[in-house]
């Protein structure tokens, strides 16, 4: 899994005035925190944290601080401004490498199914899958063969568990959910195709009728 690194600055400011300071000089109110021990209050800047939120991938993150001191995280969450979506807060989780983790990681799906060559379509439910490891381990993504996926099919947790009994993580989650299915055309799209081929004889018809009246008519 690729390591980005992001330059923190320590901070006391808690005040919403404060905050919203740091943000106008293009800086991002953050938190590390680690299960048992105190939260720790930082600021990084946003041009450098879009790299972690504007991707598809899972990444590592190494926080360096000004002391010359790095820490190794995980972005756990992100708030956003619902009207000019800027990134107003990042939430980091300290990582320890013999400590076991949760973690969502992206679903990536290859292969044209069978099922979709006869009309189905492909349904992905679930675009990230929630993983327990550690985070040396942590994939940037878990992908799926779909290929041999026809019209009625559904690859479920459990199935997917199966099929990586050797990977360093686990699925998380009722076995019985959903992650990806293969389903039949819709209603809607039938019937247009119906509509659609009863009509045109019928189109057809007409343009040789005229034409045998344009005939007569000569």
């Amino acid at each position: 899994m690729q390591t980005i690194v992001l330059e923190a600055e320590k901070r006391n400011t808690k005040t919403k005035g404060a905050l919203k300071a740091l943000r106008k000089k293009g800086l991002v109110p953050a938190v590390l925190y680690h299960k048992g021990e105190p939260s720790l209050t930082l600021a990084v800047k946003e041009s450098a944290l879009r790299k972690l939120v504007y991707t598809t991938e899972s990444h590592l993150v190494n926080l360096k601080f000004s002391d010359g001191t790095e820490t190794q995280a995980i972005m756990k969450s992100r708030q956003f401004d619902p009207v000019s979506d800027q990134i107003l807060h990042a939430d980091f989780q300290l990582l320890k490498a013999d400590e076991m983790i949760e973690t969502e990681v992206p679903t990536l799906f290859k292969g044209t199914p069978v099922g979709t060559i006869k009309g189905g379509r492909v349904q992905v439910i679930m675009h990230k899958l929630r993983i327990r490891t550690l985070p040396a381990d942590i994939p940037e993504h878990i992908e799926f063969d779909i290929s041999k996926m026809d019209i009625g099919d559904t690859l479920h947790i459990k199935e997917a568990n199966e099929m990586f009994t050797s990977a360093k993580w686990k699925i998380l989650g009722d076995p019985s959910i959903s992650i990806v299915s293969v389903v039949a055309p819709t209603k809607a799209v039938e019937i247009i195709a119906a509509e659609t081929a009863a009509t045109e004889p019928e189109v057809i018809a007409k343009g040789k009728e005229k034409s045998a009246e344009k005939a007569e008519k000569k």
